[in-house]
């Protein structure tokens, strides 16, 4: 569905009609990304090369991003009350310092960040996370706008559409949703100020890596370890749009 979604916007932005108008909009802001549940797994383990099912489940009740700057541009086209644009953005959902509580459908037993970790099936227990870095992200989205035409004065505006998280080898992500709305301001000749609310969602995973170890000569690795959760990220920012 969102394929379809972003194909149908594309194919709006890239044959506007010979009366629409193009712009050009940057913009920086502050982005306040909401804790979310998330979601550790490993589907598999191989025990002296031999692959055993493992299925592995941590749940981490409330995980907290960090604030951050946020980047980016978009450009489009408006005719009269609608227009079409591409939109990308900055993303860096790092993870503060935090104190999480889990639990686990099979006993897990590893250092973890540091420290030791003991979880057994259905136990709630604490876990102190130290701060984590993740690597810069980018959202690209294809948007659908509408706005209030004016000769003059402020315009308010809005826009929705599909967006995609996109991201280094470390980390994938999927198809998601932007939307939000703003204000611009007209100054003299093709320029503009503007100030929006921009909302996010989309879902992403990291592989964190494998547990491995030797007990009285057996070996055993788990499969890949896998991160999974869901970004909800709302941002106000503020910038400049130029008119073509």
């Amino acid at each position: 569905m969102m394929h379809r979604i972003a194909l149908g916007a594309a194919a709006l932005l890239f044959t506007a009609p010979a009366e629409a108008q193009m712009f050009v909009d940057v913009f920086a802001g502050r982005s306040l990304p909401e804790a979310q549940p998330a979601t550790i797994t490993a589907n598999e383990a191989r025990v002296n090369d031999t692959v055993v099912p493992a299925q592995l489940r941590v749940d981490v009740r409330r995980l907290n991003p960090s604030n951050s700057t946020i980047f980016g541009a978009r450009v489009g086209f408006w005719s009269g009350a609608v227009g079409v644009a591409v939109d990308a953005s900055t993303l860096d959902p790092d993870i503060r310092q935090q104190t999480v509580r889990a639990t686990a459908n099979l006993r897990f037993d590893e250092t973890v960040f540091g420290e030791r970790v003991v979880i057994d099936p259905g136990r709630d227990v604490t876990v102190d996370v130290p701060h984590l870095g993740v690597p810069t992200t980018a959202t690209f989205a294809l948007l659908a706008m509408a706005r209030l035409p004016r000769d003059r004065g402020v315009q308010p505006y809005a826009f929705a559409g599909p967006a995609y998280l996109i991201t280094d080898s470390d980390l994938s992500g999927d198809w998601g949703l932007r939307a939000g709305g703003g204000l611009r301001l007209p100054l003299s000749g093709r320029f503009s100020l503007f100030g929006e609310y921009r909302y996010t969602q989309v879902d992403a995973s990291a592989v964190a890596g494998r547990i491995s170890g030797s007990v009285q000569g057996v070996i055993a690795d788990s499969g890949a370890i896998t991160v999974s959760t869901r970004l909800r990220n709302h941002a106000g920012v503020g910038g400049l749009s130029i008119r073509l």
